[in-house]
């Protein structure tokens, strides 16, 4: 018998909230506020509330949403993150 996956919106959306998770504060908080307006819902459990949402996009808006969010993720943790690399080369 084959493993079913969970819905295309699940995945994604644990997939954004592993990568929100990373992002430091304040900046997190910044980017919470702006999920908020694109969502049109206060987030309040990244997993489910993002999902929630895929939910009721159709089609290819579900992946142009997360890529949005992807790419500001990406970029707030390299501009405001304190990894490794960028204390290193301080």
């Amino acid at each position: 018998m084959a493993v079913q996956l969970p819905p295309l919106a699940q995945r994604l959306a644990a997939e954004l909230a592993a990568e929100i998770d990373q992002v430091k504060e304040p900046y997190r908080t910044n980017l919470l506020l702006w999920l908020n307006d694109l969502t049109g819902r206060e987030i309040c459990d990244l997993s489910m509330d993002l999902a929630a949402w895929f939910a009721e996009l159709e089609g290819i808006q579900i992946i142009e949403q997360y890529a949005l969010v992807r790419d500001v993720c990406k970029k707030a943790k390299r501009y405001f993150g304190l990894s490794e690399n960028r204390i290193r080369r301080r």
